[in-house]
């Protein structure tokens, strides 16, 4: 048996020794550098200021024009200068109606220009978030900072933006720890399959190497030789930082294949379509059909206006550039009553603001919005229900499974535990000498996976001759 789960174990090294060091040499550069983004203050400062007099087309009427299907969301912004409505169909691309004529916006709706495109993926639009908005267009700037913009070419909204040090970067870190190359990645299913049983693979192999490893140590105790290992050489490191790195490279591994669970084994933080619909009350198209085009010219100046309900009560949302919302305030009779439609049968236990310094959602990678509401409710997962307070739409549904989620993968992989990563100095201190100890070894691993095929290949060589 030993002698087969050294056979494993090696092979098993020998396949992902290079994907080891990769993951804690990107994790390194990925405490500095994170993957591009596009903050929604920058999203919104790229729009222009609708013209609301210049709405001509009921919210009703624009909404009848897009294709059939739930409506998911619906927002009025400027395009070209004119006021236009965005529908957001699920499982669909966005398609936008002029608000002036009517009009169907074209697709391309503008001109390439000193623009790239139209394309429909590369490196940094690859997430499945984007799939509605393709294709794009992608403006370089030529500032100082190497700036480029991403367009959709349905709506002409800037949806992504990246730097010329982000993009250098992230190669050598988001890109390679997360195995994501635009060819793989922009098929979820098969990039999701593929991570998740490397990452599997790398487990067993971890976790072998530390029963292999335990073993060597103490039959090295038993006789009472001197130091922790039987080994010479490269295997004498290899032994040696597997003993004193192998829990941390452990807890990693592991934590980084929760990455890829995705409802597998844990809850989802997603409330169900029929969820948000019940919290709703009423459908868009519902709103849309009873929200007169006087209303929106109400909200003045203002970037983007989008449709929401609470309990049945239609709630329209103005955006500014400063990102102050225009709005009224949600009740708690709102909350309460879209709750108990929600979830039906389910009494609430309570309601409140989540704090700033949250632990469950206050995180490294990122947080809830300021002024979100808690809900909690009393089912037998004690679940919490997070709303927006702005627009009333449901933010994450978070029960004890995903609880103990957050402490599995954010404690575990990015060491998010308050009282360490409020301290970024220490924080940071902890990583590196950590990453830096799992890099080590996955490097003595490295070396040992050349040498044994090395040795195979002058085998096969001498056999045949």
């Amino acid at each position: 048996m030993t002698r087969l789960l050294v056979t494993v174990h090696r092979w098993l090294g020998i396949v992902l020794c290079l994907f080891f060091a990769m993951w804690f040499a990107s994790g390194m550069v990925m405490m500095y550098v994170p993957f591009p983004s596009l903050p929604d203050q920058d999203r919104l400062a790229y729009l222009d200021t609708i013209a609301t007099s210049g709405i001509r087309i009921d919210p009703g009427t624009a909404v009848s024009r897009c294709p059939a299907g739930r409506l998911s969301g619906l927002r009025l912004i400027s395009i070209a200068g004119r006021p236009a409505y965005i529908c957001h169909v699920e499982s669909m691309a966005v398609s936008a109606v002029f608000a002036d004529d009517g009009s169907a916006v074209p697709v391309p709706s503008i001109s390439a220009g000193r623009n790239r495109g139209p394309f429909d993926y590369d490196q940094w639009v690859v997430h499945q978030r984007f799939d509605p908005y393709r294709p794009f267009f992608r403006q370089d700037l030529n500032d100082a900072a190497g700036t480029q913009l991403y367009l959709s070419s349905r709506t002409g909204e800037i949806v992504q933006q990246t730097t010329a040090r982000q993009r250098a970067w992230n190669y050598f870190g988001a890109v390679v720890h997360w195995i994501y190359p635009t060819v793989l990645r922009k098929d979820w299913a098969l990039w999701d399959r593929t991570v998740w049983w490397l990452s599997l693979a790398g487990i067993a192999g971890v976790l072998i190497g530390l029963y292999l490893g335990c073993s060597a140590f103490l039959r090295v105790r038993r006789v009472r030789r001197a130091g922790l290992s039987p080994y010479r050489g490269w295997l004498r490191w290899h032994h040696v930082l597997g003993l004193v790195t192998g829990l941390v490279v452990f807890t990693w591994i592991f934590s980084g294949w929760l990455s890829m669970d995705h409802g597998r084994l844990f809850s989802m933080p997603d409330p169900t379509a029929e969820q948000v619909a019940n919290f709703r009350g009423r459908s868009l198209r519902e709103i849309a059909g009873q929200t007169s085009r006087a209303e929106l010219t109400t909200f003045t100046p203002v970037k983007e206006i989008s449709f929401h309900a609470v309990a049945g009560n239609t709630l329209i949302l103005g955006r500014t550039g400063s990102g102050d919302p225009l709005t009224r305030t949600i009740t708690r009779s709102e909350l309460v009553a879209a709750t108990e439609r929600a979830w039906p049968g389910t009494a609430i236990t309570d309601i409140s603001t989540v704090p700033e310094d949250d632990t469950y959602t206050s995180l490294r990678e990122g947080s809830l919005p300021l002024g979100t509401y808690r809900i909690e409710l009393d089912d037998n997962s004690d679940t919490w229900v997070h709303i927006n307070s702005e627009n009333g739409e449901i933010i994450s549904v978070m029960d004890r499974s995903r609880r103990t989620y957050r402490w599995l993968y954010n404690g575990l992989h990015s060491l998010d535990f308050p009282a360490l990563v409020e301290n970024r100095p220490l924080w940071i201190l902890t990583m590196t000498l950590l990453l830096s100890g799992g890099l080590a070894f996955s490097i003595t691993g490295i070396v040992l996976a050349f040498n044994h095929l090395r040795r195979l290949r002058i085998t096969r060589q001498y056999k045949a001759s």
